[in-house]
């Protein structure tokens, strides 16, 4: 800041100044008791100037190093912590403006590192998910080119399988990649759950098939208000998960239960799996999250539950998880029958 700068700054000062002291001359000139001589006048106004003058070289000279030393900082390269080289503040003003960085400041270390952790969100899922894809391509090939098997049909049906293991990984990924772009892909209206669910099981109907799984699905004539796309997806997750981690001739069961009130809508799902330990209960919706399981079972990922979890937030829905190690996991999709979802996706 330079001298002619401060003085600009203070134009409705010195403006005011002006008037003040026309005001006094003239009343001064005018009253008839005012022993006052033209000259007393002038030497008062040349007084005045002079304190005006002192003020205002005091002011430029005590604010002067503060707005030069931001000026350095505005000017130059930024490296360190910005609130580290803010100057000392000396009046009232500069410390409110030094609060205000410093707020800001925050606001943006707090943006940046929310961003960073979403790109590293981002890679490990990359990692993973290529890691997960490469494994059925591995298999298919395996498949394709072993000596020991003449039986087309055995290959293709081991290819098949493979490939839909392909297919859900990609459908996984297209959803994932959509989740901040949540609001302008959804449509909320009042649909039937009956028949999400078992498209849900029909996509799924090869596995329970292969692992002659039971099926106890009860009746379903409730509707809810969500987007079938979105609880599709979900639902698959669900599904996924139980048939995974469910032995051979298991058995899951799928029903729903409608509140008193009519208010919300509860769908469970049931398996006779492993079942997951207490302890891992808390974070089984954690993004990558395996426990024991990942332990165990290399085909454990850690996705599924996250990207259900975080879709049913978005949706307004609540998912919730009970299980028993070694007996079996019950998963509670609950759906509020909400009067208005246009802030749904802002939540």
């Amino acid at each position: 800041m330079n001298w002619w700068s401060y003085v600009r700054d203070k134009k409705f000062f010195l403006l005011f100044f002006v008037v003040v002291m026309f005001f006094i001359g003239v009343l001064l000139a005018v009253d008839p008791n005012s022993q006052l001589t033209l000259g007393n006048i002038i030497y008062l106004y040349v007084f005045m100037l002079l304190f005006l003058i002192a003020y205002l070289v005091l002011g430029y000279s005590f604010k002067r190093t503060y707005w030069n030393e931001m000026k350095e900082l505005v000017d130059g390269e930024i490296e360190e912590n910005i609130l580290e080289l803010l100057p000392k503040p000396r009046t009232r003003e500069q410390a409110f403006f030094n609060e205000l960085m410093r707020k800001k400041h925050l606001e943006e270390q707090r943006a940046l590192t929310a961003l960073r952790d979403k790109q590293q969100e981002y890679h490990d899922f990359i990692l993973y998910w290529v890691h997960e894809v490469k494994t059925p391509i591995v298999a298919s090939k395996m498949l394709i080119n072993n000596p020991d098997l003449n039986d087309p049909t055995t290959i293709y049906r081991g290819v098949e399988a493979e490939l839909d293991s392909i297919d859900r990984l990609v459908m996984q990924a297209l959803y994932y990649s959509r989740l901040d772009t949540f609001a302008k892909d959804y449509f909320i209206q009042e649909m039937a759950l009956g028949p999400v669910v078992r498209e849900c099981v029909k996509r799924h109907s090869k596995q329970f098939i292969s692992k002659k799984m039971k099926l106890d699905l009860a009746e379903i004539k409730t509707d809810v208000r969500s987007d079938s796309k979105w609880l599709g997806f979900i639902l698959d997750q669900v599904m996924t998960n139980a048939l995974k981690y469910t032995d051979a001739g298991g058995e899951i069961k799928i029903w729903c239960d409608v509140s008193a009130s009519g208010g919300t809508v509860a769908l469970h799902i049931r398996d006779t799996g492993i079942g997951i330990k207490e302890e891992d209960l808390p974070r089984v919706f954690e993004q990558g999250f395996t426990g024991m399981i990942g332990r165990t079972e290399k085909k454990a990922t850690g996705m599924g539950l996250y990207l259900a979890r975080q879709m049913s937030c978005k949706l307004g829905h609540k998912i919730a998880i009970s299980s028993e190690h070694g007996v079996g996991t019950e998963i509670v999709l609950t759906f509020q029958q909400k009067e208005d979802y246009l802030l749904i996706a802002k939540d």
